[in-house]
């Protein structure tokens, strides 16, 4: 038998994360993680600023629904790294509006596209404009048959 694997492109190269306002003990605040969700929210594939910054408002639209918002607080961001480079791609702030009682975009949208995709170049040496998705099916491997064939049922002698 042949297993077959689809492979939806090459490994996803921008990571999302959601930060949190957070009191500071000396009053104000700053960002942090938030409690559940620390780290990587998501891993994903933008191949440029405008699919990266449509992944953004996304996840901000999805948190904000899936997530309460006790837990989210007065406001949240989204924003998305590039994977080889680590620098930001892009962020986007969101706050809870009392009046509409939902969580509305703040601000302006920043973009560090451009920035991010020359640091790709300098680090790799590789044009990343020249990436692109590709699904292909390949063979994975040949399973051998996992079922031991049937013994044959002992007879007992006659006597």
């Amino acid at each position: 038998m042949i297993t077959t694997f689809v492979d939806l492109g090459p490994i996803a190269h921008v990571h999302l994360f959601l930060r949190v306002s957070r009191p500071l003990p000396a009053g104000g605040w700053s960002w942090g993680e938030l409690a559940g969700y620390p780290g990587i929210l998501a891993q994903e594939y933008a191949y440029n600023a405008k699919e990266c910054r449509a992944l953004v408002h996304t996840y901000g639209r999805s948190v904000a629904r899936v997530i309460a918002s006790h837990q989210l607080g007065e406001r949240f961001r989204v924003y998305a790294r590039g994977r080889s480079t680590g620098m930001v791609l892009g962020i986007r702030e969101w706050e809870w509006c009392p009046v509409r009682r939902e969580y509305v975009p703040v601000g302006e949208y920043m973009c560090g596209w451009r920035e991010a995709i020359r640091d790709y170049y300098v680090k790799t040496g590789e044009l990343f404009t020249k990436k692109r998705f590709s699904a292909r099916v390949e063979p994975l491997t040949v399973v051998p048959d996992l079922v031991a064939p049937p013994t044959p049922p002992v007879v007992p002698e006659a006597a």
